[in-house]
């Protein structure tokens, strides 16, 4: 099968966009406006951002430790900062993933000459505690295929971090021994960190250097987000979100 044009790109951008607005999750996606390659699904993903943006981070993955990363832009108007509101309205699924956040201090933008490890960690000014909160515009996500989750903004929904991390002085604050998060009265999960991507580095390489691209590369003030460190639990309207991180502190909010 060949790669739809970009004017299928465009109508499945549309498409998705319609279902967020609405609030009306997806119940027919036919297959003229899936994507068929990754390079199809980043062009869903910056068409649905020339009406979302401006970028307010990005949020980077691999379902192994040797899998290729992928990534989406996360809109600017879904980030909230240690809010005192509750978080979340209009969201169904309300997926809580607890992740490790890093805060851009400087610009990384697209350049010739690839940015080395050293580069991209100088850019980062704090590491913190961040929260997804995962929706999804597809009735039945699990049913459309990878391409086009990772198209619908790899099923964001809001960003919730804290407002002042720690200082990024030491890249072992990418291996915390432990995270933790409770949602509501559920039991709370805690224990070694689970992210299936392994070695957090060989994602910000990517990110920095290729990733972002489609979206103007990385920008200060951006916050990236780095997959989840333990099972995601689900909310219902008006639980109390509280995560933490070894090393880096705790988050608490109440979802919407």
């Amino acid at each position: 099968m060949n790669a739809p044009p970009e004017s299928s790109g465009l109508a499945s951008a549309r498409r998705l966009l319609q279902a967020r607005h609405e609030h009306r999750p997806i119940q027919d996606w036919p297959e003229a406006l899936r994507p068929v390659s990754f390079e199809q699904a980043y062009l869903v993903q910056a068409l649905q951002m020339e009406v979302l943006g401006p970028i307010g981070g990005w949020k980077v993955g691999a379902a192994t430790a040797v899998a290729p990363p992928t990534c989406a832009p996360l809109p600017l108007r879904f980030r909230h900062a240690n809010p005192t509101e509750p978080v979340g309205t209009d969201l169904d699924l309300r997926g809580m993933e607890v992740e490790i956040g890093l805060i851009l201090g400087q610009d990384l933008p697209p350049s010739h000459a690839p940015y080395s490890l050293e580069q991209i960690w100088e850019a980062v000014s704090q590491v913190c505690v961040a929260v997804e909160i995962v929706e999804s515009r597809f009735a039945q996500r699990d049913t459309v295929g990878r391409l086009s989750t990772l198209a619908d903004l790899a099923s964001h929904g809001a960003l919730v971090y804290q407002a002042q991390g720690k200082a990024a002085q030491d890249r072992t604050l990418l291996q915390p021994q432990w995270a933790r998060l409770q949602v509501g009265q559920q039991t709370p999960l805690q224990g070694p960190t689970q992210n299936p991507a392994g070695e957090l580095t060989r994602l910000l390489i990517w990110l920095a250097n290729q990733g972002s691209h489609h979206g103007g590369g990385l920008q200060k003030g951006q916050v990236i987000i780095t997959g989840s460190c333990l099972p995601m639990l689900y909310a219902t309207a008006g639980d109390r979100i509280q995560a933490a991180i070894q090393g880096l502190g705790e988050l608490d909010f109440i979802c919407a």
